[in-house]
């Protein structure tokens, strides 16, 4: 496996020692705080990375499994507005988080080499492989990461 995939799949398995640590000792009602009112609250963003790990997970699938499948878009505003309020214990969806997150670093870890090129057609964003999907979930573990730690320091 390459440097640089050896190096994404750490930064993905880091993103729950860094989620817990942040969680760590934070009560449910300062989670489900919002920051400001278009902004998400850290239970939010928890929910939306567990609901991301599951397309993830499918997408993976699809391409691992079927030539060039159709990845649909979701729009994850809505997902959060309908599925975050059944979130309403943050660390019972970070478990659920986990668990796809550790399926997903399992997939990664199983696969040949020509198989992280394998590609799928995104609605929006076109050809997508493996690879590119390993380091979008990198930048979008980070982007959420900042958020969440941005969303806790407001008291």
């Amino acid at each position: 496996m390459s440097e640089h995939r050896l190096d994404s799949l750490e930064q993905l398995r880091s993103t729950g020692r860094d989620l817990v640590s942040l969680l760590s000792g934070v009560s449910d009602d300062h989670l489900a705080r919002r920051p400001e009112e278009a902004e998400w609250s850290a239970r939010e963003i928890i929910s939306h990375l567990a609901d991301a790990e599951l397309t993830y997970a499918m997408r993976l699938r699809l391409i691992v499994a079927q030539d060039r499948p159709r990845l649909t878009w979701y729009d994850e505003e809505a997902w959060v507005e309908r599925f975050g309020p059944l979130d309403e214990d943050a660390r019972n969806t970070l478990a659920r988080w986990r668990a796809l997150r550790d399926s997903n670093t399992r997939l990664f870890e199983s696969l040949e080499g020509a198989e992280w090129e394998r590609a799928g057609i995104h609605d929006t964003d076109g050809l997508l492989t493996v690879d590119a999907i390993a380091k979008r979930m990198v930048a979008h573990d980070r982007t959420h990461l900042d958020q969440i730690r941005a969303a806790l320091s407001r008291r």
